[in-house]
């Protein structure tokens, strides 16, 4: 048997079993496995994630304090029922507290962080511009790179229970078909331009006024009743 070579590469981190199981379910929460309002038992999420009842009890307690689970105790446990009212109110607050760290980690992005920022947003708008969906996990490292150069903790923590409500209200009515692609991309060009240039007031001003460019579709998802009225 070969015997390993070392290699200067830090350790992959180990991650806890409740990160694993929040992730599984986060996804399926994302993609319409779990519905909205539907009612998990502990149960059979166990029997599901082939784990114990401890990690998927915390996993709730995260997906909980996101605005992804509602618990009643005593009573139920549930996926969210969002009506359209709050899907509009999530997309405006939202976007006003993406461009909070926007602002603050753009004009502090060092080279490579830049850089790879803006590849980024290459992809996403070369994705759009071909009307295919764009990678969440590139998203989601987009944001990391500007939080880490905001360095301000009261800022990652506000994302974190924020961001995953957002997503999950706009991917919901993308999973019916309804993305405006052609504003989105505008969106995404705008953004890039900001960023590569380090001009921070540009690139906050793109995404809190995202918001005021989506009435039209916004009213495509209320005539589809994704959310209840």
């Amino acid at each position: 048997m070969p015997i390993p070579t070392l290699t200067d590469q830090p350790p992959a981190p180990r991650r806890l079993l409740r990160d694993v199981v929040y992730d599984k379910m986060f996804a399926a929460i994302i993609d319409g496995t779990l519905e909205f309002g539907e009612r998990l038992n502990d149960d059979q999420l166990v029997a599901w994630l082939g784990v114990s009842r401890t990690p998927v009890r915390e996993a709730i307690a995260k997906l909980a304090d996101q605005a992804l689970v509602d618990i009643e105790a005593n009573r139920y446990t549930r996926i969210v029922h969002p009506t359209f009212d709050e899907f509009v109110d999530t997309i405006d607050v939202g976007y006003a507290v993406w461009s909070l760290f926007v602002e603050r980690g753009v004009a502090r992005l060092g080279k490579n962080q830049r850089a790879e920022a803006v590849k980024i947003l290459d992809a996403r708008a070369k994705a759009f511009a071909a009307h295919k969906p764009e990678d969440d996990q590139a998203l989601v490292r987009f944001n990391e790179l500007l939080l880490e150069a905001s360095g301000s903790t009261s800022l990652t923590r506000l994302w974190a229970n924020t961001g995953p409500r957002l997503l999950l209200l706009i991917r919901r009515p993308s999973a019916q078909g309804l993305f405006d692609f052609d504003a989105a991309l505008a969106f995404t060009t705008t953004l890039r331009d900001a960023v590569a240039d380090g001009d921070a007031e540009a690139a906050a001003e793109a995404v809190r006024t995202q918001p005021q460019r989506l009435a039209a579709f916004h009213e495509k998802v209320r005539e589809a009743g994704v959310y209840a009225s």
